[in-house]
Formats: structure tokens, C-alpha cells, sequence
């Protein structure tokens, strides 16, 4: 009679033909994409983008927020963190991190502002036209009036790979109890960053 081959050479089989299958039908099948981390986008020529990012202490008792300002080159204009006091609602602290960030372009006499951040709630909120009549309503009514300062300003959602160095901003700001504000030279613990993420001109 024919001979049956050992069960660990009919796998090696099976499992060698599964592979060439995959191999040749690799190109008809859906397979899931691998999300790509996204990248730092400088914004368009002559508007200032600003970034911003809240974050809360591990045991959430207090909150604090950071901020970063670059041109449409990637250079850095202003950099900010800051303590809340009595924050300890993570939506709280991205507002008011957001807040602080345009405070800051302000004061740079900015006109053009594209404000950057990796809470889609938050993002929502800010682009609603109605009052917010939530508990942190008043903050963001507050923000659209300094948006409104401006000669032109827009909102946009960005994922967390892209908000690196106001992420490490804030996490400063509530870590150290910190309020302060840098200008034309950034801190050294976001230097890396932001130099990595200046536009290289041949990409």
C-alpha cells in the first residue's frame, strides 16, 4: 500500500503550500493597512500653526497644558507651558491648553493662525458656530473671541505622532508645576523634536 508520510512532514506540506497560496494571492486580498503615524505638517505660507496639548497627572489631581508655535518653514517662533490649578478633567486641560497657545500667538501679533490638536472633541466644539452651553462653555467662548482677533484662523484634528512637542510641553507643565513661555529658542527637552520635524526640501 502507498506510505503515509509522518504527521510533521504533512503540516510542513500543507503549511508550505498555504505560504506559496498567500504569496501569489497576496495582491487580491484586502489585507488591513498598517496605520502610518503621521507627521508634523508646517502650515501654509504666512500663517502660524499652533499646537497644543493638555495632559493630567497620573493619580488626575492636577492638570496642565503646553503650547507650540512654528512658521510655514517649521521654525520655531514661541513655545509655552502651564500649571491649572484645580484641573483635573482632561478635556479642561486641552482647552485650556489651547487657550494659553493662542494667548501666546497674540502676543506675537500673529494674523494668520491654524490651530492644531489631537482631541476631536475638543476640535468639535471649537468649530461649532452655536454657544457651548457645556461646563467648559464659557473657556470655549473664549477662545472663539481670540480666534475672532485674528485676520484669519482655522481648526484642525491631528493624531498624537503629530503633536509630539506640545504633548511633552504639557506633560512639563503639569509634572513640574511650570508656567512659562519661551521665544525664539525652544526648551532643550523639545529641541529634537522640533528640529525632526522641520520640512526637509527634498521630501
Amino acid at each position: 500500500g502507498k506510505i503515509i508520510a509522518p504527521p510533521h512532514e504533512i503540516m510542513h506540506t500543507v503549511f508550505s503550500h498555504m505560504t506559496e497560496w498567500k504569496a501569489v494571492h497576496r495582491g487580491t486580498l484586502r489585507e488591513p493597512k498598517r496605520a502610518e503615524s503621521q507627521r508634523w505638517k508646517p502650515p501654509d505660507e504666512g500663517w502660524v500653526k499652533v499646537n497644543s496639548d493638555g495632559a493630567i497627572s497620573k493619580y488626575g489631581q492636577k492638570g496642565g497644558g503646553g503650547a507650540v508655535l512654528r512658521d510655514h518653514n517649521g521654525g520655531f517662533l514661541a513655545a509655552a507651558c502651564h500649571f491649572f490649578t484645580n484641573v483635573v478633567e482632561p478635556e479642561a486641560s486641552e482647552i485650556l491648553a489651547c487657550k494659553r497657545g493662542l494667548q501666546v500667538g497674540a502676543e506675537l501679533n500673529a494674523t494668520r493662525v491654524h490651530v492644531e490638536l489631537d482631541a476631536q472633541g475638543v476640535v468639535n466644539m471649537l468649530q461649532q458656530s452655536s454657544k457651548n452651553l457645556s461646563a467648559v462653555g464659557p473657556w470655549v467662548q473664549e477662545i472663539k473671541t481670540i480666534l475672532g482677533s485674528f485676520a484669519e484662523s482655522k481648526i484642525s484634528w491631528a493624531s498624537r505622532s503629530a503633536n509630539v512637542a506640545a504633548h511633552k510641553l504639557a506633560k512639563v507643565g503639569v509634572g513640574d508645576e511650570l508656567c512659562k513661555v519661551w521665544l525664539e529658542v525652544p526648551p532643550d527637552f523639545v529641541l529634537d523634536v522640533i528640529s525632526d520635524e522641520i520640512p526637509n526640501a527634498f521630501d
